[in-house]
């Protein structure tokens, strides 16, 4: 009994020093790309402007079709849960201005930068853990190529770029979304619901947009990327990288979330 307890305790105790060793390596890894592309940015001037229109090109092309999809559903299901209630209390003035609010300030940056996470960002990690297995980035630096330079830095530009881009389309496409379901439901005017828009909505909420999903982007895309160093193994470690950056940016986005809007509000 004294024996097994023992054993159970030694198991468990190597498990959380693997898993402390590996969160150790992770942040020590993390903190070394970020250093060295801010070195590489600034002081050695170097960017591959190629790889960078070519990964904002993956981030709005690619990631556009589910990050519309996402935020116009619900759009739709706001109007449902929210439209016929608001026309039954004699609230349909204010209802373009709930909605706008709602999709810009919180709704439209943390389910677009989601829907990217799962299109752009997992597959960034497995091309990368792909290429670390393959010692193609090993083949890289022998040839004198930094894959922070080649790969990181534009990753990072195109999240910083690329999110608030599709975060801005996903916005004008779910409030036209969620006025012609309103509509359908309740009757309402473009002109009522758009002076409600233009009555609730400021300046500094599209700003507030803007801002998180530019942080979301580079966060998210660092994030990515250094799970994908990390890949250590075969195919499996591969997978296992993936899915450990898909969840690691979903608690991200999440926590940035919050933390944005209290300092912001």
């Amino acid at each position: 009994m004294n024996q097994d307890v023992g054993t159970l305790f030694l198991n468990t105790k190597q498990k959380l020093q693997s898993k402390l060793v590996l969160i150790s390596n992770f942040i020590s890894t993390l903190t070394l790309s970020l250093l060295e592309a801010f070195q590489l940015v600034f002081i050695q001037r170097k960017i591959y402007i190629n790889n960078f229109l070519e990964s904002l090109r993956k981030i709005i092309w690619t990631c556009l079709p589910i990050a519309t999809l996402t935020v116009g559903t619900s759009s739709i299901i706001y109007s449902i849960h929210v439209a016929p209630e608001f026309a039954e209390r004699g609230l349909s003035v204010y209802l373009g201005g709930l909605v706008a609010l709602a999709l810009i300030r919180e709704g439209a940056p943390v389910m677009g930068a989601l829907a990217i996470v799962t299109q752009f960002c997992s597959g960034m990690t497995a091309q990368i853990g792909s290429m670390k297995i393959t010692d193609q980035l090993d083949a890289m630096k022998m040839s004198k190529v930094s894959p922070n330079a080649f790969i990181l830095i534009p990753m990072l530009f195109a999240g910083i770029v690329g999110f608030p881009i599709v975060i801005i389309i996903c916005i004008v496409i779910g409030l036209t979304i969620n006025f012609f379901s309103s509509n359908f439901l309740i009757n309402i005017t473009y002109s009522l619901y758009s002076n409600s828009i233009l009555n609730a909505v400021h300046v500094k909420d599209i700003l507030l947009a803007l801002t998180k999903a530019s942080i979301f982007g580079f966060f998210v895309t660092l994030v990515s990327y250094n799970c994908g160093m990390l890949t250590v193994g075969g195919s499996k470690a591969v997978g296992n990288s993936t899915r450990l950056s898909v969840v690691i940016n979903f608690a991200l986005v999440i926590i940035l979330d919050y933390i944005i809007t209290a300092l912001w509000l």
